[in-house]
């Protein structure tokens, strides 16, 4: 028991020394009427171009993320989902084409071009 009262008494006063140092290098600020304003005017002081600018690109960035998150509820949300595939689409698109080629074809006026004379 012994040793280790004398141990806990040496932490002890190592710690003692620790706080005795850190007082003698952080002097206590004596408070006064300008000191927020002066403190405030420090604050400002730093804040600069990079300041600013990184916190106009934080912003950004989520309001870019949180636009691209609603159009893409948008786009789940309004798009129908399609029931046909890619091969039934594409004959379709080819027969509409070839009635109309067909249909055309069929109401153009038949012209009997006469033979050209020969030379």
């Amino acid at each position: 028991m012994d040793m280790r009262e004398g141990k806990m008494i040496s932490d002890e006063s190592g710690l003692d020394q620790l706080f005795g140092r850190y007082r003698q290098s952080c002097p206590d600020v004596e408070p006064s009427a300008n000191f927020m304003p002066a403190l405030w005017a420090k604050i400002e002081a730093r804040r600069s171009f990079p300041f600013t600018f990184r916190k106009l690109g934080r912003s950004l960035m989520t309001a870019s993320a949180a636009l691209c998150f609603l159009l893409l509820l948008l786009n789940l949300a309004v798009t129908p989902q399609m029931s046909t595939s890619y091969t039934d689409a594409l004959l379709a698109e080819s027969s509409a084409e070839q009635t109309y080629y067909t249909e055309a074809m069929a109401s153009a006026p038949s012209v009997d071009v006469p033979p050209s004379p020969q030379r």
